[in-house]
């Protein structure tokens, strides 16, 4: 983990300035998503990045590897982004706060993007962004839109799909430009609304 890690914080800081940060790699299987190996991320601020583990998941071991860095850069682009714009208080703010830091964590050295940026089928991304397109501008509740809602018929891991889709379609009009550079950029300019 150790090695991981150095290596991540090395490759990042190259791309966004690190400073005044702590990083928490901790057991917590609750915080832990058992799809990627067991490794999960959550930052709450601008100084703090909690990476939560579950050594007992069959895939700990190659996640390390595999999962790890993807995670560390991802919470790595939230905690620079909470100082400016912040993770944001509507929807669209929240989305293209999400969107951008799976982005990042693929401009930093992921090989794929995470199962939760690709969760939804066309149909179903399309159908739910028309929903979240009203809601844009409001606050919302971030365990339905993020988690999911069967209530709601919101989909487990819609609002990253929703997110990560978003801020990939501003990317590909504007190919000269990286997630990194837009860590502090407001979600109305990437998105236009």
């Amino acid at each position: 983990m150790k090695i991981v890690t150095k290596a991540t914080l090395k490759r990042v800081a190259h791309l966004l300035p690190l400073k005044n940060i702590d990083i928490v790699l901790y057991e917590n299987p609750e915080g832990a998503i058992a799809e990627v190996g067991g490794i999960g991320g959550y930052t709450p601020n601008a100084h703090t990045v909690l990476i939560s583990l579950d050594p007992k998941n069959p895939k700990f071991k190659s996640a390390i590897t595999r999962e790890l860095s993807s995670t560390l850069a991802h919470e790595l682009h939230h905690a620079i982004r909470w100082r400016k714009p912040g993770y944001g208080i509507t929807l669209l703010e929240a989305l293209v706060t999400e969107g951008l830091a799976d982005h990042f964590a693929l401009e930093a050295g992921s090989r794929k993007p995470p199962p939760w940026s690709r969760a939804l089928s066309v149909t179903e991304r399309k159908r739910l962004l028309k929903r979240a397109h009203r809601l844009f501008h409001h606050t919302y509740n971030h365990m339905d839109w993020f988690f999911g809602s069967k209530k709601k018929r919101i989909p487990r891991w819609t609002g990253y799909s929703l997110g990560f889709y978003l801020v990939g379609e501003y990317l590909k009009s504007h190919p000269n430009t990286k997630a990194s550079s837009l860590v502090t950029t407001k979600a109305s300019v990437i998105i236009g609304v």
